[in-house]
Protein backbone atom coordinates (compact mmCIF):
# COMPACT_ATOMS: atom_id res chain seq x y z
CA UNK A 1 0.00 0.00 0.00
CA UNK A 2 1.22 3.66 -0.63
CA UNK A 3 1.90 6.28 1.87
CA UNK A 4 0.28 9.08 1.91
CA UNK A 5 0.69 12.05 -0.61
CA UNK A 6 0.41 15.79 1.30
CA UNK A 7 0.66 18.74 -0.65
CA UNK A 8 2.42 21.19 1.53
CA UNK A 9 2.07 25.52 0.45
CA UNK A 10 4.12 28.08 2.13
CA UNK A 11 4.90 31.14 0.64
CA UNK A 12 7.79 33.27 2.65
CA UNK A 13 10.43 32.37 4.20
CA UNK A 14 9.22 31.76 7.84
CA UNK A 15 6.33 29.39 6.60
CA UNK A 16 8.91 27.52 4.55
CA UNK A 17 11.32 26.91 7.74
CA UNK A 18 8.05 25.93 9.31
CA UNK A 19 7.26 23.30 6.44
CA UNK A 20 10.36 21.56 6.35
CA UNK A 21 10.38 21.17 10.07
CA UNK A 22 7.06 19.58 9.45
CA UNK A 23 7.79 17.55 7.04
CA UNK A 24 10.57 16.29 8.72
CA UNK A 25 8.72 15.22 11.63
CA UNK A 26 6.15 14.18 9.12
CA UNK A 27 8.57 11.59 7.54
CA UNK A 28 10.02 10.61 11.08
CA UNK A 29 6.34 9.64 12.48
CA UNK A 30 5.00 8.11 8.48
CA UNK A 31 8.23 7.39 6.14
CA UNK A 32 6.08 6.11 3.66
CA UNK A 33 4.92 10.03 3.58
CA UNK A 34 5.43 11.80 -0.19
CA UNK A 35 5.50 15.46 0.37
CA UNK A 36 5.25 18.37 -2.11
CA UNK A 37 3.95 21.84 -3.40
CA UNK A 38 4.81 25.46 -2.99
CA UNK A 39 7.70 26.58 -0.68
CA UNK A 40 11.82 27.60 -0.82
CA UNK A 41 15.23 25.49 -0.05
CA UNK A 42 14.36 24.68 3.35
CA UNK A 43 11.28 22.47 2.35
CA UNK A 44 13.62 21.11 -0.80
CA UNK A 45 16.04 20.08 2.05
CA UNK A 46 13.54 18.53 3.61
CA UNK A 47 13.15 16.14 0.42
CA UNK A 48 9.57 17.93 -0.24
CA UNK A 49 9.59 18.05 -3.65
CA UNK A 50 9.48 21.90 -4.89
CA UNK A 51 6.43 21.96 -7.82
CA UNK A 52 6.34 26.23 -7.23
CA UNK A 53 9.15 28.18 -5.50
CA UNK A 54 8.99 30.99 -3.52
CA UNK A 55 11.71 32.96 -3.86
CA UNK A 56 9.53 35.82 -6.26
CA UNK A 57 6.41 35.47 -4.58
CA UNK A 58 7.14 36.50 -0.95
CA UNK A 59 5.72 39.93 -0.48
CA UNK A 60 4.55 42.52 2.47
CA UNK A 61 1.68 45.09 2.37
CA UNK A 62 -1.85 45.66 -0.06
CA UNK A 63 0.55 47.42 -2.99
CA UNK A 64 3.12 44.48 -2.71
CA UNK A 65 0.08 42.41 -3.26
CA UNK A 66 -1.08 43.85 -6.03
CA UNK A 67 2.25 44.26 -8.15
CA UNK A 68 2.41 40.29 -7.59
CA UNK A 69 -0.94 39.84 -8.51
CA UNK A 70 -0.35 38.19 -12.18
CA UNK A 71 2.00 35.84 -10.28
CA UNK A 72 0.23 35.24 -7.32
CA UNK A 73 -3.10 33.98 -9.88
CA UNK A 74 -0.75 31.64 -11.65
CA UNK A 75 0.42 30.01 -9.12
CA UNK A 76 -3.05 29.77 -7.36
CA UNK A 77 -3.86 27.89 -10.69
CA UNK A 78 -0.99 25.73 -10.87
CA UNK A 79 -1.34 24.33 -7.54
CA UNK A 80 -5.23 23.84 -8.35
CA UNK A 81 -4.09 21.69 -11.07
CA UNK A 82 -1.94 20.09 -8.90
CA UNK A 83 -4.73 18.77 -6.50
CA UNK A 84 -6.52 17.32 -9.72
CA UNK A 85 -3.54 15.56 -10.94
CA UNK A 86 -2.23 13.92 -7.62
CA UNK A 87 -5.48 14.07 -5.20
CA UNK A 88 -3.39 14.61 -1.96
CA UNK A 89 -4.97 12.67 0.35
CA UNK A 90 -5.00 16.31 3.01
CA UNK A 91 -3.16 19.99 2.11
CA UNK A 92 -1.18 21.80 4.71
CA UNK A 93 -1.42 25.49 4.16
CA UNK A 94 1.30 27.56 6.57
CA UNK A 95 0.84 30.87 6.73
CA UNK A 96 0.61 33.45 3.75
CA UNK A 97 -3.15 33.75 3.93
CA UNK A 98 -4.27 36.57 1.46
CA UNK A 99 -2.95 33.19 -1.17
CA UNK A 100 -3.82 30.34 1.15
CA UNK A 101 -7.22 31.40 1.93
CA UNK A 102 -7.96 31.37 -1.77
CA UNK A 103 -6.91 27.52 -2.09
CA UNK A 104 -9.96 26.28 0.30
CA UNK A 105 -13.10 26.35 -1.56
CA UNK A 106 -11.15 24.58 -4.33
CA UNK A 107 -9.68 22.11 -2.09
CA UNK A 108 -13.25 21.94 -0.04
CA UNK A 109 -14.98 21.10 -3.53
CA UNK A 110 -12.64 18.25 -4.11
CA UNK A 111 -13.23 17.02 -0.99
CA UNK A 112 -9.80 17.32 0.40
CA UNK A 113 -9.44 17.78 3.73
CA UNK A 114 -6.93 21.46 4.81
CA UNK A 115 -5.25 21.33 7.56
CA UNK A 116 -4.44 24.89 8.45
CA UNK A 117 -1.09 25.19 10.64
CA UNK A 118 0.01 28.95 12.02
CA UNK A 119 -3.27 30.45 10.57
CA UNK A 120 -4.46 33.75 10.03
CA UNK A 121 -4.17 36.40 12.39
CA UNK A 122 -7.54 37.18 13.07
CA UNK A 123 -6.97 38.73 16.51
CA UNK A 124 -5.37 41.58 15.13
CA UNK A 125 -7.14 41.74 11.75
CA UNK A 126 -9.57 40.59 9.27
CA UNK A 127 -11.68 39.24 12.40
CA UNK A 128 -14.42 37.41 9.59
CA UNK A 129 -12.02 35.14 8.26
CA UNK A 130 -12.31 32.95 11.13
CA UNK A 131 -15.53 31.87 9.63
CA UNK A 132 -14.38 31.69 6.40
CA UNK A 133 -11.40 28.98 7.34
CA UNK A 134 -14.12 27.08 9.61
CA UNK A 135 -16.25 26.61 7.03
CA UNK A 136 -13.30 25.15 4.61
CA UNK A 137 -10.84 23.64 6.65
CA UNK A 138 -10.78 19.96 8.31
CA UNK A 139 -8.95 21.41 11.32
CA UNK A 140 -6.58 24.44 12.35
CA UNK A 141 -3.46 24.27 13.94
CA UNK A 142 -3.52 27.32 16.48
CA UNK A 143 0.03 28.25 17.55
CA UNK A 144 -1.84 30.81 20.12
CA UNK A 145 -4.06 30.12 22.98
CA UNK A 146 -5.90 33.46 22.07
CA UNK A 147 -6.27 33.06 18.84
CA UNK A 148 -7.32 29.17 19.21
CA UNK A 149 -10.04 30.53 21.14
CA UNK A 150 -11.26 33.06 18.38
CA UNK A 151 -11.74 30.34 16.17
CA UNK A 152 -13.04 27.69 18.18
CA UNK A 153 -15.80 30.66 18.54
CA UNK A 154 -15.69 30.42 14.90
CA UNK A 155 -16.92 27.04 14.70
CA UNK A 156 -13.35 25.54 13.67
CA UNK A 157 -12.20 21.99 14.45
CA UNK A 158 -9.09 23.77 16.35
CA UNK A 159 -6.39 22.68 18.40
CA UNK A 160 -3.97 24.59 20.27
CA UNK A 161 -0.80 23.23 19.13
CA UNK A 162 2.01 25.51 20.74
CA UNK A 163 4.37 28.12 19.10
CA UNK A 164 6.57 26.09 16.82
CA UNK A 165 9.31 28.61 17.55
CA UNK A 166 9.76 26.95 21.33
CA UNK A 167 11.17 23.80 19.79
CA UNK A 168 13.75 25.67 17.11
CA UNK A 169 14.58 29.12 19.49
CA UNK A 170 17.67 27.33 21.33
CA UNK A 171 21.51 28.04 19.93
CA UNK A 172 23.50 25.48 18.89
CA UNK A 173 26.71 26.52 20.46
CA UNK A 174 27.81 27.91 23.60
CA UNK A 175 28.32 31.84 23.78
CA UNK A 176 32.12 31.10 23.88
CA UNK A 177 32.08 29.42 21.07
CA UNK A 178 29.71 32.12 19.12
CA UNK A 179 32.26 34.57 20.54
CA UNK A 180 35.21 33.20 18.53
CA UNK A 181 32.80 31.92 15.31
CA UNK A 182 32.05 35.44 14.57
CA UNK A 183 34.86 37.11 15.92
CA UNK A 184 33.31 39.25 18.67
CA UNK A 185 34.74 40.77 21.81
CA UNK A 186 32.57 39.19 24.42
CA UNK A 187 33.70 42.47 26.83
CA UNK A 188 32.69 45.15 24.07
CA UNK A 189 28.56 45.88 23.18
CA UNK A 190 27.13 44.12 20.22
CA UNK A 191 24.06 44.52 18.50
CA UNK A 192 22.06 42.25 16.08
CA UNK A 193 21.08 43.92 12.90
CA UNK A 194 17.82 42.21 11.22
CA UNK A 195 15.98 44.08 8.46
CA UNK A 196 13.78 41.48 7.27
CA UNK A 197 13.27 38.24 4.99
CA UNK A 198 11.60 40.11 2.24
CA UNK A 199 12.89 41.68 -0.53
CA UNK A 200 10.55 44.98 0.13
CA UNK A 201 11.67 44.99 3.98
CA UNK A 202 15.36 44.94 2.64
CA UNK A 203 14.76 48.35 0.82
CA UNK A 204 12.79 50.21 3.10
CA UNK A 205 14.88 48.83 6.29
CA UNK A 206 18.03 48.03 5.29
CA UNK A 207 19.50 51.75 4.94
CA UNK A 208 17.77 53.33 7.73
CA UNK A 209 19.40 50.31 10.73
CA UNK A 210 22.71 50.82 8.77
CA UNK A 211 22.35 54.74 9.32
CA UNK A 212 21.46 53.62 12.84
CA UNK A 213 24.73 51.90 13.30
CA UNK A 214 26.77 54.83 12.48
CA UNK A 215 25.04 57.03 14.64
CA UNK A 216 25.58 54.44 17.57
CA UNK A 217 29.02 54.04 16.57
CA UNK A 218 29.42 57.25 17.07
CA UNK A 219 28.73 57.69 20.49
CA UNK A 220 29.44 53.73 21.91
CA UNK A 221 32.96 53.70 19.72
CA UNK A 222 33.60 49.92 20.60
CA UNK A 223 30.37 48.89 19.90
CA UNK A 224 30.10 45.66 17.46
CA UNK A 225 27.41 45.11 15.08
CA UNK A 226 26.58 42.00 13.02
CA UNK A 227 23.99 41.25 10.53
CA UNK A 228 22.09 37.72 9.88
CA UNK A 229 20.84 37.34 5.94
CA UNK A 230 18.02 35.20 5.65
CA UNK A 231 18.51 32.91 2.33
CA UNK A 232 15.55 34.03 0.61
CA UNK A 233 17.58 37.34 0.00
CA UNK A 234 19.68 37.06 -2.93
CA UNK A 235 23.45 38.19 -2.04
CA UNK A 236 23.79 41.31 -4.51
CA UNK A 237 21.10 43.09 -2.41
CA UNK A 238 23.18 43.16 0.51
CA UNK A 239 26.31 45.73 -0.33
CA UNK A 240 29.45 45.46 1.38
CA UNK A 241 29.47 47.71 4.48
CA UNK A 242 32.93 49.11 6.29
CA UNK A 243 30.99 52.45 8.07
CA UNK A 244 30.24 50.77 10.09
CA UNK A 245 32.35 47.49 10.40
CA UNK A 246 29.56 44.82 10.14
CA UNK A 247 29.45 41.06 10.23
CA UNK A 248 27.43 39.39 8.13
CA UNK A 249 26.23 35.84 8.98
CA UNK A 250 24.23 32.90 7.21
CA UNK A 251 20.79 33.08 8.66
CA UNK A 252 21.11 29.56 9.85
CA UNK A 253 23.18 31.13 12.31
CA UNK A 254 20.75 33.55 14.09
CA UNK A 255 19.84 31.73 17.18
CA UNK A 256 23.47 31.53 18.20
CA UNK A 257 23.68 35.80 17.39
CA UNK A 258 20.90 35.70 19.66
CA UNK A 259 21.84 33.85 22.38
CA UNK A 260 24.99 36.80 22.89
CA UNK A 261 23.65 39.91 21.58
CA UNK A 262 23.28 42.85 23.91
CA UNK A 263 20.32 44.33 21.86
CA UNK A 264 19.06 43.98 18.46
CA UNK A 265 17.47 45.93 15.97
CA UNK A 266 15.08 44.38 14.19
CA UNK A 267 12.04 44.18 11.60
CA UNK A 268 8.98 43.34 13.16
CA UNK A 269 7.68 39.88 12.15
CA UNK A 270 8.00 36.23 13.43
CA UNK A 271 11.89 37.07 14.74
CA UNK A 272 10.87 39.45 17.15
CA UNK A 273 9.01 35.93 19.21
CA UNK A 274 12.64 33.90 18.57
CA UNK A 275 14.35 37.14 20.09
CA UNK A 276 11.35 36.87 23.06
CA UNK A 277 12.33 32.94 23.79
CA UNK A 278 15.96 33.86 23.91
CA UNK A 279 15.24 36.60 26.25
CA UNK A 280 17.05 38.97 24.04
CA UNK A 281 16.49 42.93 24.20
CA UNK A 282 14.98 44.34 20.92
CA UNK A 283 13.73 47.94 19.11
CA UNK A 284 11.11 46.88 16.71
CA UNK A 285 10.36 48.97 13.53
CA UNK A 286 8.10 48.37 10.62
CA UNK A 287 7.30 50.58 7.78
CA UNK A 288 5.15 49.75 4.68
CA UNK A 289 3.86 51.84 1.97
CA UNK A 290 1.62 54.65 2.46
CA UNK A 291 -1.19 52.68 0.88
CA UNK A 292 -0.36 49.77 2.60
CA UNK A 293 -0.15 51.55 6.16
CA UNK A 294 -3.52 53.18 5.40
CA UNK A 295 -5.40 50.16 4.48
CA UNK A 296 -4.01 48.89 7.81
CA UNK A 297 -5.37 51.27 10.00
CA UNK A 298 -8.56 50.86 8.35
CA UNK A 299 -8.72 47.07 8.92
CA UNK A 300 -6.70 46.40 12.00
CA UNK A 301 -8.65 45.67 15.26
CA UNK A 302 -8.62 48.98 17.01
CA UNK A 303 -7.64 47.16 20.26
CA UNK A 304 -4.21 46.07 18.74
CA UNK A 305 -2.08 49.14 19.30
CA UNK A 306 1.35 47.07 18.12
CA UNK A 307 3.17 45.25 15.19
CA UNK A 308 5.53 43.69 17.64
CA UNK A 309 4.65 40.17 19.16
CA UNK A 310 5.57 40.54 22.23
CA UNK A 311 4.13 43.84 22.85
CA UNK A 312 0.51 42.11 21.60
CA UNK A 313 1.23 39.20 23.96
CA UNK A 314 1.84 41.67 26.71
CA UNK A 315 -1.26 43.56 25.47
CA UNK A 316 1.38 47.02 26.41
CA UNK A 317 4.66 48.03 25.05
CA UNK A 318 7.54 46.03 26.76
CA UNK A 319 10.19 46.36 23.34
CA UNK A 320 10.56 49.89 22.34
CA UNK A 321 8.47 49.87 18.38
CA UNK A 322 9.40 52.52 16.27
CA UNK A 323 6.44 52.54 12.98
CA UNK A 324 6.54 54.29 9.65
CA UNK A 325 8.16 57.89 10.11
CA UNK A 326 9.30 57.39 13.35
CA UNK A 327 11.71 54.53 12.27
CA UNK A 328 14.72 56.81 11.59
CA UNK A 329 18.03 56.05 12.20
CA UNK A 330 18.31 58.98 14.82
CA UNK A 331 14.85 57.42 16.90
CA UNK A 332 16.54 53.75 16.21
CA UNK A 333 20.04 55.14 17.76
CA UNK A 334 18.71 57.94 20.33
CA UNK A 335 16.95 54.18 21.97
CA UNK A 336 20.15 51.98 21.26
CA UNK A 337 22.57 54.35 23.17
CA UNK A 338 20.40 54.82 25.75
CA UNK A 339 19.63 50.92 26.43
CA UNK A 340 23.30 50.09 25.66
CA UNK A 341 24.36 52.65 28.28
CA UNK A 342 21.46 51.53 31.11
CA UNK A 343 21.70 48.09 31.95
CA UNK A 344 18.90 48.00 34.59
CA UNK A 345 16.62 49.13 31.54
CA UNK A 346 17.83 45.83 29.45
CA UNK A 347 17.66 43.65 32.33
CA UNK A 348 14.06 44.95 32.60
CA UNK A 349 13.04 43.72 29.38
CA UNK A 350 14.53 40.56 29.58
CA UNK A 351 12.33 39.87 32.73
CA UNK A 352 9.22 41.04 30.43
CA UNK A 353 10.30 39.20 27.76
CA UNK A 354 10.09 36.20 30.56
CA UNK A 355 6.64 36.89 31.51
CA UNK A 356 5.86 36.62 27.48
CA UNK A 357 7.53 33.32 27.25
CA UNK A 358 5.81 31.80 30.41
CA UNK A 359 2.72 32.25 28.75
CA UNK A 360 3.37 31.14 25.23
CA UNK A 361 2.88 26.83 26.30
CA UNK A 362 5.20 23.76 26.04
CA UNK A 363 7.68 22.96 23.79
CA UNK A 364 6.14 20.02 20.68
CA UNK A 365 3.80 22.08 18.28
CA UNK A 366 5.77 20.60 15.40
CA UNK A 367 4.82 16.75 16.98
CA UNK A 368 1.44 17.62 17.83
CA UNK A 369 0.73 18.98 14.33
CA UNK A 370 1.93 16.14 12.20
CA UNK A 371 0.12 13.67 14.51
CA UNK A 372 -2.77 16.15 13.45
CA UNK A 373 -2.31 15.45 10.16
CA UNK A 374 -2.35 12.29 10.25
CA UNK A 375 -4.61 11.59 12.31
CA UNK A 376 -7.04 13.06 9.83
CA UNK A 377 -5.66 11.35 6.74
CA UNK A 378 -6.07 8.13 8.52
CA UNK A 379 -9.81 9.15 9.60
CA UNK A 380 -10.71 11.12 6.44
CA UNK A 381 -12.12 13.18 8.53
CA UNK A 382 -13.88 16.13 6.51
Amino acid sequence: MNGPKIMMVAGEASGDLHCARLANKLKELCPSVTLFGMGGKLMAEADVQIDFDISDLSVMGITEILGKLPLILKRLKGLKSIIDERKPDAITLVDFPDFNIRLLPFAYSRKTPVIYYIPPKVWAWRRKRAYTIAKYTSAVASIFPFEADIYKSAGANVHYVGHPLLDFSKPSISREEAFKKFNLNPDKPIVGLMPGSRKKEIKRLFQVIIDSAKLIKSEIKDCQFILPIAHTIPKDMIPQISDPPIILIDSSDVYNMMSITDLIIMASGTATLEATFLLTPMIVIYKVSFLSWIVMKNLVNPNIKSTALPNIIADREIVPELLQKRASAKNIANIAIRLLKNSDELDNQRKELRNVLANMGEPGAVERTARLILDIIESKHF
